[in-house]
């Protein structure tokens, strides 16, 4: 999850193989803004108010599992992400479209091991192997060590342990308008994440104004259509709480056998 803002796009950051098709979406991907995104503190340029909605959204988070969906779009490329979180097990299935290309993979995590299964394209263009192995292996379910830390970051967010990380923004913070989501009355956040470049992109949660404050939305760079210079974003999350336990699959191969040098350097077990 990192799927859930984070995950999709980290998710194909990690490979060597990048083709234009992901890079596009994923180059501008934005990482998390730092440690004094949870701050409690505010700066004259922020809103104790909205401070104070933030933090109590992440504390209601807590290690919630969730069902998460997201579309991302740059330079005519679409990226289209839906998954669950659970305790001990999470699944999430990204579609990268651009043109006639379609990439389509599937990634897991079920303890301390990791799966991905894709198509051709995506294990080429995303996981980086070679045209011959991503013809062989499309279809199939291929197997990792979360402990390689290369090849984690394609199963990264997806337990509910991990949730409240990926819902970090920076501050300050500022109340934005309110508006509806899910039909449900909602108090925009605003904050913000810190670009590769180091530049900020603007990043709105919405969360409800009565009830508890579990985040319904996240919208990144809310006034941008996803253009050549900046990627748009929107994550959506329902069912918070649910605990969907993942099917471990069968007769996986070992992915640490095929991916490229740079994936699997930091292998450990």
């Amino acid at each position: 999850m990192h799927p859930l803002r984070h995950s999709y796009v980290r998710t194909a950051a990690v490979a060597a193989g990048l083709t234009a098709t992901a890079a596009l979406v994923l180059a501008a991907t934005p990482a998390p803004a730092g440690a004094a995104s949870t701050t409690t503190t505010t700066t004259s340029a922020g809103s104790s108010a909205a401070t104070t909605e933030y933090n109590a959204a992440l504390k209601a988070v807590g290690t919630k599992g969730v069902h998460f969906s997201s579309v991302a779009k740059q330079d005519g490329a679409t990226l289209s992400v839906a998954g669950d979180a659970g305790t001990t097990s999470g699944t999430q299935t990204l579609v990268v479209t651009r043109g006639k290309v379609t990439e389509r993979l599937t990634a897991r995590q079920i303890g301390s091991t990791g799966y991905v299964t894709g198509n051709e394209a995506a294990l080429q263009d995303v996981i980086g192997l070679t045209k011959a192995e991503s013809k062989k292996y499309a279809g199939r379910w291929l197997s990792f060590p979360t402990s390689n830390t290369g090849l984690a970051e394609l199963v990264g967010g997806l337990l509910s342990s991990e949730v409240a990380k990926e819902l970090e923004i920076g501050g300050p913070y500022t109340l934005g308008k309110s508006t509806t989501v899910a039909g449900k009355k909602v108090a925009a956040v605003t904050g913000s994440v810190a670009t590769q470049s180091g530049s900020k992109v603007t990043v709105l949660l919405y969360i409800p104004t009565s009830g508890s404050p579990l985040p319904l939305q996240e919208v990144t760079n809310p006034d941008n259509s996803g253009g050549k210079s900046a990627i748009h974003g929107v994550v959506t999350f329902s069912n918070w709480g649910e605990n969907k336990s993942q099917t471990t699959p069968s007769n996986a191969f070992s992915l640490l056998k095929l991916a490229p040098a740079s994936s699997s350097a930091s292998t450990a077990g």
